[in-house]
């Protein structure tokens, strides 16, 4: 039987892991394989060079790492050294150095006290043993909260008076709970314990899991997540080790918090492309994130990871998608062993050379020197017809043999990738030598000797797999993206950063140098450099002379200034300018902030003379070394392994959809096995991603498979996304109520439709009355409709969903219910009824200081029907009048600063208000942690009649939106009216609640911003 003839086009990492098992034992030779490679090595980023010249050191495009949650990857490597006759380390083992410990560069005190952090090793070897559920994994983390608030470990804290003696985190809670109120200490171990319970029941039973059980679960914990920030946060400005606790603690639960109530947990193939529309900061921050955690050297160095910087502005914010992030992260806590596990070889001598070893005892054939500079799509778009190849050299011989061997005198020869070509194997190779050309450069000058190779479908190749880079399809895609859409959209939205690195040979050991502290340094954004590590492991695969006296070696790494477009192939000098461009930051990094971390050598002016004895920076700018970013809303524009829209053409590459997303190993490695299964159908297992949904021609699913694309056209009055409200003066009000009204009200529109998956219950008897004046609406995601004023009156019920525990009904979560809302913006009216479910009407609202009203009134009128009849004439009608203005000091209000602060005051009064809270209901000031973030979460009925049968309806929801408070300022005096609230039969908000229509009513009036985020389901019909 013939076998499949598979072209590899590129051989950086994820290209030879699709040769890997595309030739694997499994496969029984069914496929003929060939890699095209430019140059003279493989492994792409991951290449990595041994200079001859100078003790046979190690040249890396960057540093490189795993983690421990990489299945795949370690799986990889665990297979390659197990079949590799020629490999660098006897077992796989031996490839790795772990590491647990951490420093992040803090900048809240300058730098001045950097932040290190003991990773905890986690059972089990990646690769071998099964990752971890995320549920047990996060079922372990509240176990051991619970056990600290709780006292489980309380003889500990008792028998150690000195909190040094003890770990951190234990001192860290030590000092949360000395002092605590016992009330306050039990809500907050009920919170805990109510979590615990709930994740335990999921990770026991994930057929039980519903969008309610995490929603439930993610109120406990921003619950718990409030206790902890009302103990912590006044102490955060004097205690750096209080401050890394909460930090650690803030980012942990607002991510689980966003990814409960964003469904990420739940479906997140459904709500992905939802939440992608945020940057990770902007999303978190929607959660609650505190700010000061946002700006954390944590943040910061997530960031740097993944160099998530648009053309390399490292002095910016950076950008990444947030559900993609959370993702990661997800995977991230379920790794084993150490969190860190650094390489003991050069990448490409320790990970690509035993995979490059295998691939030829299977058969596998390499060409190198050999550059893709076009592929050819037939004429009706179907297949791709050629691919046109440059030859760059002619060898002297059949093969060439890429590797050289570095000989030891006590452990035995290593076989590693050469930081140049082996000339002797190229015919003229005294001319390529004296040129130097580089021929890994899209910018070199060097003139290929053959003609092209043009492979032909068909004759050459039965199937393609492209593994090059989105940053060189430009040009030889150029075809591709000239002939489909799907490829112009793909190569517009994708994009891609340069980066930089540096590398440093020493005298003396880091302590030597001045640095005691774990060498895995992150976050230090005062220099594009920001991450440095030390990889003094590797000096043992180099040959450095005992008399150079090297003891030490360093790799620093970072992104790199750049546009997103590349300079023409003709500009042959952009290299050198860049390198030049290198050379100058590393210089800045090593003579102004070496002396930060290597005091003992480094002085302002840079090192003491000898202490740098070799050194290596490289600017990695060529279309296939640029970074693949994740900027907002790009991934769903990412195709898939198979679908490239060309019938023999396959995609591999950390920049198709790989259920990863982000630039690493595991999502390079899980690519590879990606590509190979959607022309193989092997390998069947790929851990942590399903092969299958990512091997469809088009994930994720056509819009047509879930709801449907909103149709847009001129003349719409909606909006989606979110909106801002800003310079907004309201007057607020307290109305006594009829709670058994307002109890059946809320029955009506939530527990009832919902079938009392959703269950509402006021918080007391008590309803507000406000009026708003918005100065300027805009809405954020359509810049370009401007803004618009807007004016409201809305009666709102303060609530809380419950449920019920051991008989009894316990509030979960604060909301406020807004029965009437009327207000005189048409577009206004339009968005909030359709997109949120606002029970929003027209009307016509005069404020104090409108001309004509000369005597300071507010007043409201609603088109609407006065009394019933079938005479009636729905018309202009009176419903509020406020008049009689005074103003009083008050106190209270003087001391009111924040808008927390105005949310808790209003808290304790409306407690002390006639009889204060329903005595069905237990309520603790934890409940209302939202507004205490300055958050007010808003709910609805959303429903439409249908079309046919106009009682009934055709679709319901019941609908969480959060409005979140941007700038609050209390004006210090009470106002207070005289209140006429008119019935109209068709508006009868007096009686519908019980509110005196005729009565006195004091008030205060505030100024603020705030924005309404998009929001989220609780319950769908």
């Amino acid at each position: 039987m013939s076998k499949t003839r598979v072209a590899i086009l590129g051989g950086g990492l994820s290209g030879v892991v699709t040769a890997f098992y595309l030739s694997a034992p499994e496969q029984r030779g069914k496929y003929d394989i060939t890699i095209y490679q430019l140059g003279w090595r493989l492994g792409g980023k991951c290449a990595t060079g041994r200079n001859q010249d100078h003790g046979d050191r190690v040249q890396e495009h960057g540093l490189h790492v795993f983690m421990g949650a990489y299945q795949n990857a370690f799986r990889m490597v665990q297979e390659a050294y197990a079949e590799a006759r020629n490999r660098p380390f006897e077992k796989w083992e031996d490839v790795f150095t772990r590491q647990d410990w951490l420093t992040l560069m803090d900048k809240e005190n300058s730098y001045a006290s950097p932040w290190v952090m003991k990773v905890p090793v986690m059972p089990g070897t990646p690769g071998i043993d099964r990752a971890p559920d995320l549920w047990g994994r996060m079922a372990q983390v509240l176990e051991w909260i619970e056990s600290e608030l709780l006292g489980t470990h309380g003889k500990a804290f008792s028998s150690h008076p000195d909190l040094s003696a003890l770990s951190w985190w234990r001192r860290i809670l030590t000092r949360l709970l000395q002092g605590v109120e016992h009330l306050v200490a039990q809500a907050a171990s009920v919170l805990v314990r109510d979590a615990l319970e709930l994740v335990q029941l999921l990770v026991e039973d994930p057929r039980k899991h519903g969008s309610h059980h995490h929603g439930l679960l993610a109120e406990l914990l921003a619950g718990l997540r409030s206790w902890i920030q009302r103990r912590a946060r006044p102490l955060l400005e004097k205690d750096d080790e209080l401050r890394h606790f909460w930090v650690c603690a803030d980012l942990g639960l607002s991510s689980l918090i966003g990814s409960l109530r964003d469904g990420l947990l739940f479906d997140p193939e459904a709500n992905l492309e939802r939440v992608n529309k945020l940057d990770y900061r902007e999303w978190l921050r929607s959660h609650g994130a505190d700010e000061i955690s946002l700006q954390s050297a944590l943040i910061r160095s997530l960031y740097d990871l993944i160099f998530a910087y648009p053309q390399g502005d490292w002095t910016g914010p950076g950008e990444v998608e947030a559900g993609t992030m959370v993702v990661s992260l997800m995977n991230t806590a379920t790794y084993q062993g150490s969190i860190i596990w650094k390489f003991n070889s050069a990448t490409g001598d320790a990970i690509v050379q035993p995979i490059y070893e295998v691939l030829k005892q299977r058969g596998v054939k390499v060409e190198f020197f050999h550059r893709v500079d076009r592929l050819v799509p037939s004429a009706d778009g179907s297949e791709i017809a050629a691919v046109e190849i440059g030859r760059q050299v002619e060898l002297a011989g059949e093969t060439y043999h890429p590797l050289r061997t570095i000989e030891f005198a006590n452990r035995p020869a290593i076989h590693v990738w050469p930081d140049r070509p082996l000339y002797r194997q190229i015919k003229d190779g005294e001319k390529l030598e004296a040129s130097g050309a580089d021929l890994e450069s899209h910018w070199t000058d060097w003139q290929d000797p053959l003609p092209p190779l043009v492979l032909k479908s068909g004759d050459d190749y039965d199937a393609l797999v492209l593994a090059i880079p989105p940053a060189a399809h430009a040009t030889i895609c150029r075809d591709l993206i000239s002939q489909k859409s799907e490829w112009r959209r793909f190569n517009t939205t994708i994009r891609s950063t340069a980066t930089q690195s540096l590398q440093t040979w020493m005298d003396k050991t880091e302590k030597g140098l001045g640095w005691d502290k774990p060498s895995l340094v992150g976050a230090y954004d005062k220099v594009n450099l920001n991450t440095w590590c030390d990889i003094s492991e590797v000096l043992a695969t180099e040959s450095w002379p005992k008399e150079t006296g090297v003891c030490s070696e360093q790799i620093m790494c970072g992104p790199l200034p750049c546009k997103d477009t590349l300079p023409p192939s003709s500009d042959h000098e952009y290299p050198a300018r860049q390198q030049a461009i290198v050379d100058q930051l590393a210089d800045v990094f090593l003579n102004g902030d070496g002396s930060y971390f290597w005091h003992r050598e480094f002085g302002p002016g840079g090192p003491e003379k000898g202490t740098i004895l070799s050194r290596y920076s490289r600017a990695n700018i060529d279309p296939s070394e640029r970074y693949t970013l994740t900027v907002r809303g790009s991934t769903r524009h990412r195709m898939t392994a198979s679908g490239s829209t060309y019938s023999n053409l396959y995609l591999t590459g950390d920049w198709i959809q790989n259920g990863q997303n982000l630039g690493s190993f595991e999502a390079t490695t899980i690519s590879g096995m990606l590509a190979s299964h959607a022309i193989s159908k092997f390998p069947t297992d790929i851990r942590g991603v399903d092969a299958e949904a990512l091997t469809r021609a088009e994930y994720p699913k056509k819009p047509a498979d879930g709801p449907g694309l909103f149709v847009k056209h001129h003349g719409m009055s909606t909006f989606p996304g979110t909106i801002t409200l800003n310079n907004t003066t309201m007057w607020a009000f307290l109305l006594d109520a009829d709670y058994d009204l307002m109890a059946g009200y809320c029955r009506r529109m939530f527990d009832e439709p919902s079938g009392g998956a959703v269950r509402v219950r006021p918080m007391g008897s008590t309803m507000m009355m406000s009026i708003v004046d918005i100065h300027t609406g805009r809405f954020v995601d359509e810049p370009q409709m401007g803004w618009s004023p807007e004016r409201e009156l809305t009666f709102w019920i303060p609530a809380v969903r419950v449920e019920k525990r051991g008989g009894k009904e316990v509030a979960t979560h604060f909301d406020m219910v807004m029965p009437y809302l009327v207000l005189d913006n048409p577009v206004a009216i339009a968005s909030g009824r359709e997109i949120f479910g606002y029970a929003k009407q027209k009307g016509w609202i005069t404020l104090p200081g409108d001309e004509g009203n000369k005597d300071g009134a507010l007043s409201v009128d609603l088109f609407a029907t006065k009394a019933f009849g079938k005479d009636a004439q729905q018309a202009r009608h009176r419903l509020l009048t406020l008049s009689s203005p005074r103003e009083e000091d008050s106190s209270i209000l003087g001391k009111v600063g924040s808008f927390g602060e105005a949310a808790k005051a209003l808290f304790h009064h409306l407690g002390t208000r006639k009889g204060g809270w329903h005595n069905s209901l237990g309520l603790d000031l934890e409940i209302i942690g939202d507004a205490l973030h300055r958050r007010v979460p808003q709910l609805f009925l959303k429903q439409f009649r249908d079309v046919h049968d106009g009682n009934r309806a055709c679709y319901q929801a019941i609908t969480e939106a959060m409005g979140e408070v941007t700038k609050f300022d209390a004006f210090p005096k009470l106002v207070t009216f005289d209140m006429a609230l008119d019935h109209l039969d068709s508006s009868p908000v007096a009686s519908d609640f019980g509110i005196a229509p005729r009565q006195k009513v004091r008030g205060v009036r505030i100024a603020y911003d705030m924005t309404i985020l998009p929001g989220r389901v609780l319950w769908e019909g």
